[in-house]
């Protein structure tokens, strides 16, 4: 084998990188001054601002809410009537999310054939099937349909400061799953700040929380949808997290074109009556969500090894300032920087036809000696541009 044949000292040779010391005092300061830019960075952004020896975990938490409250309003045909939570909040939905109700309004209905504004139409074609319908000159299809019996009666609620007591709570399973931050559960805290423990907040308390803030008194006529998150932003080795509150309109960004929130749901009276109730209001989808913090070792030694690998910029940096930005020493420092070789190609051709004539001891000996001559040259060219 011809790795057998191979000298040992060179089989295993040992390779090493050569530098130069350039004794410059403009590129030494240069030098310097990069790499306390890039210590600084390490420093000051990833470990003081961006916080880089904490390891995060996003989480949800979740959401219980009660909400308590009544309001007395007179109808525009009339009547006075007492609303309870129970009716100003209807329907109930799943847990964290609550319809807040500004405007109820009821129209009795029986069956009957009259317009039906839901369907509107360009003929008798767009009306229902199998039934004797006909497309009036309003756009409205005429067909049996539920029929209003009279005016609706309709009643503004002052719901502004109805009460919605939260219960939030978050956990971060990776960190410490069996630690669990969250609000008291024990009773309705009305006053103070998050700080003190309070969990319990008007419609117009949530409202405000939005950004901008949005007035009740806006959204009273066509209703909302509102996003509240409680954000959990905690360091989990503490034992007491306090969240913050963030919220957002959110039916303006999905529909701009047909704001509010409104909705219906019929209450029947008899087989052919009914009483239609539509409600205006504000739909609260209160959510918890939150990042959790804590001090990683892995996150300090991978910021570390990324810094310390970012050091290796500043002689790049300086290097290539160094041969191309001074003017009259680039020439010199590149002489130093740089050995540039001969063309080999001529060499390799007559090795190749030297070692077909002569032995390989010889062809050696004659490698040995160009490179003598090789350095001799390299040093008198090095001479000869200091001279210059």
């Amino acid at each position: 084998m011809d790795i057998m044949k191979e000298d040992v000292d060179r089989l295993f040779s040992y390779n090493t990188i050569q530098q130069v010391k350039i004794l410059d005092r403009f590129l030494g300061i240069l030098n310097n001054i990069f790499t306390i830019i890039i210590l600084g960075y390490v420093v000051i952004y990833v470990f003081l601002i961006d916080k880089g020896h904490l390891e995060y975990e996003a989480a949800k938490g979740l959401v219980l809410t009660h909400v308590t409250g009544d309001v007395v309003s007179q109808g525009t045909l009339g009547d006075i009537r007492f609303f309870s939570a129970n009716d100003f909040t209807y329907p109930g939905l799943e847990n964290g999310n609550v319809m807040v109700a500004t405007k109820i309004a009821f129209t009795k209905q029986e069956r009957g054939v009259c317009m039906d504004m839901t369907m509107p139409c360009a003929s008798a074609d767009d009306c229902s099937d199998g039934v004797d319908a006909e497309c009036t000159e309003e756009g409205i299809c005429k067909e049996p349909s539920w029929c209003d019996d009279g005016r609706p009666d309709e009643y503004k609620l002052p719901t502004a400061d109805v009460m919605i007591w939260v219960k939030s709570a978050i956990q971060f399973m990776r960190m410490k799953p069996e630690k669990i931050f969250s609000a008291d559960f024990s009773k309705p805290i009305y006053e103070g700040s998050l700080e003190d423990g309070r969990n319990t907040f008007t419609t117009r308390n949530l409202l405000d929380a939005c950004d901008p803030p949005v007035m009740y008194e806006e959204l009273s006529e066509l209703g909302a949808a509102i996003e509240v998150q409680f954000v959990y932003d905690c360091n989990v080795g503490k034992d007491k997290c306090t969240p913050r509150i963030q919220a957002r309109r959110v039916e303006n960004i999905f529909q701009p074109a047909n704001i509010g929130f409104t909705f219906s749901y019929p209450q029947y009276t008899g087989v052919d009556k009914r009483t239609l109730v539509t409600v205006t209001g504000i739909r609260f989808y209160i959510r918890a969500v939150g990042t959790g913090e804590m001090l990683s070792t892995a996150a300090i030694i991978l910021k570390l090894s990324t810094g310390l690998t970012l050091l290796g910029l500043a002689p790049i940096i300086v290097d290539l300032m160094m041969v191309r930005c001074f003017k009259g020493k680039s020439a010199i420092y590149f002489s130093r920087k740089y050995d540039m070789s001969e063309d080999f190609s001529e060499i390799f051709a007559d090795l190749e036809a030297k070692k077909a004539e002569q032995g390989d001891e010889e062809v050696v000996e004659d490698d040995g000696e160009e490179a003598e001559i090789a350095e001799a040259n390299w040093r008198r060219r090095m001479d000869e541009e200091d001279e210059h």
